[in-house]
């Protein structure tokens, strides 16, 4: 089974049509990684990853974090709000899932994004998914990075662009399709 990536512009939802699928009854033995953003009063503060199917999370990126690798908007003094953290990416959400690799049914990562993109762990274990026998269902930014542009643009992926008209008849769809595929695989077990 190809990788089922959905791609669009922020906003259309993406994550909501993952959760949709994730969500659906019938589906187990499903790892991966969900993103978030970290919301207080309101305001968006940062993003944190949630590991499936644990629940533990992390820190992504957060105006508390310091560094040269910063994402969002300008501050004042020219620097991006947003400061970058890998740690739980790379010590505790990759590992845990490349773990899993070998007894997961469906893999699931909301989402491949430009800040998940700058660990070079997380490149290596998308790659590494991909070329396994797991399925695995996807986010994808829109994002000019090569390395996400390649992973939208690769024959080895079904990628879907959703919109706000499809997203709901997509996540059925594909909630639908995984479970009978799986359902298939584990008969022929």
């Amino acid at each position: 089974m190809k990788p089922l990536l959905f791609t669009g512009p922020p906003g259309v939802g993406k994550s909501t049509a993952v959760r949709k699928v994730t969500d659906a009854p019938g589906l187990a033995g499903v790892h991966g990684l969900y993103s978030g953003e970290i919301r207080v009063d309101g305001k968006r503060q940062g993003f944190e990853l949630e590991l499936l199917p644990s629940g533990e999370k992390g820190v992504l990126a957060s105006p508390d974090i310091e560094g040269e690798v910063r994402f969002g908007t300008l501050r004042a003094d020219g620097k991006r709000r947003l400061g970058l953290s890998l740690a739980f990416l790379d010590e505790v959400a990759c590992p845990a899932l490349r773990a899993a690799l070998p007894t997961a049914q469906l893999m699931v990562i909301d989402e491949i994004g430009p800040m998940q993109a700058r660990s070079e762990v997380f490149r290596c274990l998308v790659e590494e998914i991909i070329a396994s026998d797991v399925p695995l269902l996807a986010t994808v930014a829109l994002a000019e990075d090569e390395w996400i542009a390649g992973l939208r643009e690769s024959s080895d992926c079904a990628t879907v662009a959703l919109t706000v008209g499809n997203r709901d008849t997509v996540a059925e769809a594909a909630a639908h399709y995984l479970k009978a595929r799986l359902a298939q695989e584990a008969r022929s077990v």
